[in-house]
């Protein structure tokens, strides 16, 4: 069984994690449409917007696993923390940066990079922490809320007011986003649970890779896990150049751009509400079936007639797919691994699928460079197809 928080060690602290999810995932839901707003402003090249979602990923792939080594050696509530306050410092920054007039892809690179490791850190230790605080029979509940609070912040708030707030002044979107990330960190500072129960000795690379060896065993962790790689794959692909499809074939301005999203998170948040819902009446595995397919339609659709509708379907058909597919996995996982091991695993896991972001956004970005901004929607709508009559295959009952 997960341990559990000991008594009297903070107030009411599923809520307060859930508070500031909520206040973190508005602020960087604002600066997710307004960083890749900023790089369209720069360039119109698909290769180098996508670029800057690469490297908001490449973090994973260079730190996740020592990350979920040092995790599980401490309190994940302290690093939540502590990569908050990281990221609302480095925000501040940039919106100092920009008052000054000074802007460029490189330098956005390096933030993307930095604000990578900071949710690195903060993601880890966040998976880590719900079966520390909340009973086994409600984890479907507890990440459905965490999941929700995602969505609701980062596509269907945040993304309208990111929008109009740039419009206004770029420099909005990056300053609001620092005290949001500020005022979670004050929240999780009201939160303590136990630490592990004896320190460990090993080297950190050692322990990392302890639980990567866990999750390379066969087991229905690790098949849920590498099917999640290809969905961040190809829908990485054709994300990471939406803005250019908007602004440009769509005909949306820098605010339309913005409520497309918000309009099309919907779904995202509808499917994070009702998967705990969905758990008791059907099976898992045919809720996952059919995350995967519903991606695939909305891609296709999109890829046929790029217009402002189907850009919300597709945004929002793919963040409830997404929606799904992540509260069943976390909880798979966090009822599986060991809890010893649980922050590792989370470590590896996250390291393998956000690798695959970095890689699917460069991709993306080259096809469509090559053969349109609309190649990378239809790779993605085949591949999901596919991906869905496999894993329906792959998942059957011995």
């Amino acid at each position: 069984m997960p341990l559990q928080a000991p008594m009297g060690v903070g107030r009411a602290p599923y809520p307060r994690v859930l508070a500031a999810a909520a206040l973190s995932n508005l602020g960087d839901g604002v600066r997710l449409v307004a960083l890749p707003l900023l790089a369209a402003a720069l360039t119109r090249d698909p290769a180098l917007v996508g670029g800057l979602t690469a490297c908001a990923y490449l973090p994973w792939v260079l730190f996740g696993l020592p990350i979920g080594a040092l995790v599980d050696r401490g309190r994940p509530e302290v690093f939540m923390a502590v990569a908050n306050v990281g990221r609302a410092v480095l925000l501040g920054l940039l919106t100092v940066t920009l008052l000054l007039d000074l802007r460029s892809m490189v330098m956005l690179y390096a933030v993307a990079f930095l604000l990578g490791v900071g949710e690195a850190a903060y993601d880890n230790a966040a998976q880590s922490l719900i079966p520390k605080i909340v009973p086994d029979a409600r984890l479907e509940s507890a990440n459905s809320g965490l999941v929700t609070a995602e969505r609701v912040g980062q596509d269907l708030i945040g993304p309208a007011v990111g929008g109009v707030l740039f419009a206004a002044a770029m420099t909005l979107p990056f300053g609001l986003n620092a005290v949001t990330l500020a005022l979670a960190a004050v929240l999780l500072a009201g939160i303590r649970t136990a630490g592990p129960a004896t320190p460990a000795r090993r080297a950190v690379i050692r322990d990392a890779v302890e639980g990567m060896r866990w999750l390379v065993r066969p087991h229905l962790v690790r098949t849920v896990v590498l099917i999640g790689c290809v969905m961040n794959f190809v829908t990485l692909a054709w994300e990471s150049t939406l803005v250019l499809l908007a602004v440009g074939p769509m005909r949306l301005s820098d605010g339309g751009y913005g409520v497309m999203l918000a309009a099309g998170a919907v779904g995202g948040v509808a499917g994070a509400m009702v998967t705990p819902a969905l758990v008791r009446r059907f099976d898992r595995r045919w809720l996952q079936v059919a995350a995967l397919a519903v991606c695939a339609v909305v891609d296709l659709a999109l890829a046929a007639y790029p217009n402002p509708v189907t850009g919300a379907l597709a945004w929002g058909g793919t963040g409830a797919g997404f929606a799904v597919w992540n509260v069943l996995s976390v909880t798979l996982r966090q009822r599986e691994v060991p809890p010893e091991l649980l922050g590792r695993v989370n470590s590896a896991s996250r390291t393998l699928s956000m690798a695959a972001a970095p890689l699917g956004a460069l991709a993306g970005g080259a096809l469509a460079a090559v053969a349109g901004l609309r190649a990378p929607l239809w790779i993605a709508g085949v591949a999901l197809t596919v991906l869905a009559v496999a894993f329906a295959v792959r998942s059957r009952p011995a």
